[in-house]
């Protein structure tokens, strides 16, 4: 019974131990999904659109390697995946120091531009303009960004410039109809006690108003920053004056907001992890106990998130260690193989040196069994050997050897001995002078002429092989008669050695 409870025991630590790869490995995945779904929050993968693309597809890589187990590919995918979102969080830190005012000129002209296509609004003229400029800059400012990722930053900067215009336009284009719609509201406020019941916000309003209009009347050129908050503002003036004006007409309602913000208070603290109390009517969970626990929630949150971080590097680590003892063995393994292959192409190198060697010291004894003038000798490119006897001549329309030719014939012997591993072709051939029918049968008794003799020399027979092509392979022209005797003649062809 105890060896079950310890086999069983055994049994589920190894289950652990083999699971633990895959959920660390789903854990690693699930850091960088976050991570990058951390920074699209922030807007600013708009800089790197590209670049965040390959960071997403090396993601989807690392998914598809876990599902299929490739534990090398994984890391390599999630390696990769992590230095691409490293790279577009530099490029847009970077843009963002470089062309911070152009980026609040886009932020404005796009809000200015939105806030006037309110509902009857959207077809008036100014909209239209304003919106045909916005849109050919956001055009220039999308070629920017594509331009800095391909590393053309002189076409980056034009573009930039370019869109920085246009930007410029649509605001200018958009402002005039702003400051009426914002002057309208505010006049709206005002009329509705703006000044007594929301003092504040109404001034501030106006404010936002006269930066408009100091702008659009060329007394400043700096233009209006969030210049939508000018009717924003005037909106909010005339909200908070009509809640206030029907707070001050129901005396209840004081108490009634008192306890709505305890009861507001009160369910905070709980979800904070604060003791509001039991009776909601005595909560006395101040604002500061609110403020103070959501610092303390975030501080929290901070130091989760960096222990969350420092487990996924831990992870990654092991991985790394893991991944450079596969590489270890793998590179002592590709070592071998090449040190293997490294002896074999020397041992390939020596073994053709040598036949090249010997091939030579054969070719020279070949040479010089002839005499000048008994045979003309070619080495063919696919080591095949041409041994064209000159000297050999026939009496006419005769197959017969004349005895002056033995000696010569003796020493084509040897030559085939040097070359007794390859077979060889006795070729004859003619001149074109009679019929093409006999000059071939002729060329083909003189090649077997050549052949007896060598076997009567003991030339194995089964080597030779007699080939008569009468007038059909000339080498010289048959309109002369020193054409027509280079064309009577017999080539031995010692073939190449096979492979």
């Amino acid at each position: 019974m105890r060896n079950r409870s310890l086999l069983l025991s055994l049994l589920t630590l190894l289950s652990l131990v083999f699971a633990l790869p895959a959920l660390s490995t789903a854990r690693a995945i699930d850091a960088v999904q976050q991570d990058i779904d951390t920074f699209k929050r922030t807007g600013d993968h708009i800089f790197s659109p590209q670049t965040m693309r390959r960071a997403e597809q090396y993601l989807g890589a690392a998914r598809l390697a876990a599902e299929q187990g490739k534990d090398d590919d994984i890391q390599t995918a999630l390696t990769v995946a992590d230095e691409k979102l490293a790279e577009a969080k530099r490029t847009a830190s970077d843009i963002r120091s470089q062309y911070q005012e152009l980026l609040d000129l886009r932020d404005d002209a796009q809000q200015s531009v939105k806030m006037i296509a309110a509902p009857g609004q959207a077809e008036s003229s100014d909209y239209s303009i304003s919106l045909r400029l916005l849109n050919k800059a956001d055009e220039s400012f999308d070629q920017a960004i594509q331009t800095r990722e391909r590393g053309d930053l002189n076409q980056t900067q034009q573009l930039f410039d370019r869109a920085k215009n246009g930007y410029a336009e649509a605001l200018n284009a958009s402002l005039p109809r702003l400051s009426e719609m914002a002057a309208s509201e505010i006049g709206e406020a005002a009329s509705d006690g703006a000044r007594k019941y929301a003092p504040v916000t109404y001034q501030t309003a106006k404010d936002r108003l006269s930066e408009i209009r100091a702008y659009i009347d060329g007394i400043s050129n700096i233009p209006p920053h969030h210049p939508g908050e000018a009717l924003q503002l005037g909106h909010e003036a005339r909200y908070l004056t009509e809640n206030i004006k029907i707070m001050r007409k129901d005396y209840g309602s004081h108490e009634e907001l008192v306890l709505k913000s305890k009861d507001f208070n009160r369910r905070m603290a709980t979800v904070l992890g604060l003791e509001p109390g039991s009776n909601a009517l005595l909560s006395t969970v101040s604002n500061r106990e609110l403020l103070s626990a959501v610092e303390q929630l975030k501080q929290d949150m901070a130091a989760e998130r960096l222990a969350h971080q420092q487990q996924v590097e831990d992870l990654k680590a092991l991985h790394q260690v893991e991944l450079q003892s596969r590489l270890t063995a793998q590179t002592d393994e590709l070592r071998q193989a090449q040190q293997s292959q490294l002896a074999d192409m020397k041992e390939a190198f020596r073994a053709k040196l040598e036949r090249e060697t010997y091939e030579k010291k054969r070719q020279e004894k070949l040479l010089a069994l002839f005499n000048k003038g008994e045979a003309d000798i070619l080495i063919n490119l696919d080591g095949s050997l041409l041994i064209r006897l000159v000297s050999l001549q026939f009496d006419s329309s005769k197959s017969k050897i004349d005895t002056q030719y033995y000696d010569m014939l003796g020493r084509l012997k040897a030559a085939l001995d040097l070359y007794s591993e390859r077979n060889v072709r006795i070729e004859g051939h003619t001149d074109d002078q009679g019929e093409v029918k006999s000059n071939q049968i002729l060329s083909l008794k003189r090649a077997e002429a050549v052949r007896e003799y060598l076997i009567a020399a003991n030339v194995d027979g089964a080597r030779l092989k007699a080939l008569g092509y009468g007038e059909v392979r000339p080498i010289a022209s048959n309109a002369f008669p020193q054409g027509r005797a280079m064309n009577r003649r017999i080539d031995i062809v010692i073939n190449a050695a096979a492979r």
